[in-house]
């Protein structure tokens, strides 16, 4: 079942709503590491110690937190991963409301290589005037192409 467009805009709604209760974050994943000591018989571990690893513009980044702060960053990186969720939902439910606004058809291609609910001939109706206009891409408009007998390059009649 679709969504109306009421429906859609109350939901962008909340979502902007979300966003803004979102005061604080840190982007990355925080993680735990262990060491062990080199060249000792013992397998004990040192740490845990906690790194926040990421990317900004495409660069990699990583930065050691303190056993102190670790608590602390745990929910604003959580922050984070709710903001990716919910500007994602934004962008959907954003497109959706456009997709209704312009009536766009949300029709499957025909096994023939047309969209469902097109006109013969490659017409469309237009939106604004509901007239019936020509296709631009059809094959009376654009030409066809031939291969001429040297080289195989297109010749266009």
């Amino acid at each position: 079942m679709h969504a109306s467009l009421s429906q859609l805009e109350q939901r962008r709604e909340q979502i902007i709503q979300q966003i803004e209760a979102i005061d604080r974050l840190r982007r990355g994943s925080l993680s735990r590491q262990f060491f062990k000591k080199p060249r000792t018989r013992s397998k004990a571990k040192q740490g845990p110690y906690y790194v926040l690893q990421g990317y900004i513009q495409g660069q990699k980044f990583s930065e050691r937190v303190p056993a102190e702060q670790a608590q602390e960053m745990e929910p604003l990186v959580a922050n984070y991963k709710r903001f990716e969720e919910l500007a994602e939902e934004f962008v959907t439910v954003t497109d959706q409301i456009t997709r209704l606004n312009q009536g766009t058809p949300e029709a499957k291609k025909t096994p023939d290589g047309d969209r469902a609910g097109t006109l013969p001939g490659g017409q469309r109706v237009h939106p604004a005037s509901q007239s019936t206009v020509a296709n631009p891409r059809s094959a009376q408009s654009r030409g066809r192409r031939n291969r001429s007998a040297r080289g195989g390059l297109p010749r266009f009649e």
